[in-house]
């Protein structure tokens, strides 16, 4: 985040010279936001998505007459690779997913996108790369895994059963969560993942980016975890709100 003068500097228009210009970082790595008029509650720093960084000012407070009719407001520009773009869908009825891997902050996929994948029984969705994490002068740890969605119930996937008809096997496990409030008919079903002990399965409240798993940290685990999503039962792609290339709510077909 970085203080910025949407009126340049001009003397007659200094009461509403002030606002931030907010640098992407992750997931939106490439994008900018300039945001005017704002006082700032800090000059700088790092900031995440929903922080509060100041109040608003009159953006018209230079001019008597001709403006006076006009809602109080902040303007809002948004580039991509210095280029100006539609911020609706980015404001208003946001649907990206946000990070899905610790370690993974921009949800970099592995191959073609919305494939399918062998491993996980021929399910169609998305490899997203999941390394390790290395903290300093410690043991790689198994990084944590996001909720993609809000959900309101989380269960246990389990692929195969052995000979006797029983769940073995380290890398034998997976998690679904059913959408809740926005994602409301969606399942996100995430495979290599293992759940946080501490939310365990059932009916509960998930918040969208709350931790809720951690990759599993088998012999034969991938550097990744693969993402299904389905909506009111089918199998539906979203890429573009997973990569964040375009945040709108999918228009999909009455099943």
């Amino acid at each position: 985040m970085y203080f910025w003068r949407p009126y340049g500097g001009k003397r007659e228009k200094s009461c509403a010279d002030q606002g931030v210009r907010i640098e992407g970082t992750g997931q939106w790595q490439g994008y900018a936001a300039h945001i005017s008029s704002v006082k700032l509650s800090s000059f700088g720093g790092h900031v995440e998505a929903g922080d509060e960084i100041g109040e608003a000012l009159n953006r018209y407070c230079f001019n008597d007459r001709g403006q006076q009719d006009v809602e109080p407001h902040v303007e809002v520009k948004l580039y991509k690779e210095g280029r100006l773009i539609d911020p609706t869908h980015h404001l208003q009825n946001c649907m990206c997913t946000g990070q899905i891997c610790e370690s993974n902050t921009r949800n970099v996929l592995l191959g073609d996108p919305f494939k399918t994948d062998k491993r996980f029984n021929g399910v169609r969705g998305w490899d997203i790369e999941c390394q390790m994490i290395n903290d300093d002068d410690e043991d790689p740890r198994a990084p944590m895994v996001y909720s993609p969605i809000a959900g309101e119930t989380v269960g246990r996937i389990r692929l195969f059963t052995d000979a006797n008809g029983a769940y073995t096997g380290c890398d034998n496990d997976g998690i679904f969560i059913v959408g809740i409030d926005d994602w409301m008919g969606y399942e996100a079903r995430l495979y290599n993942v293992k759940a946080r002990a501490d939310i365990g399965f059932g009916r509960k409240r998930i918040v969208q980016g709350e931790p809720i798993a951690t990759r599993l940290d088998c012999e034969n685990s991938p550097d990744s975890v693969f993402l299904e999503i389905r909506y009111e039962g089918r199998v539906v792609n979203i890429t573009d709100i997973i990569t964040a290339a375009n945040c709108k709510t999918p228009n999909f077909p009455v099943f």
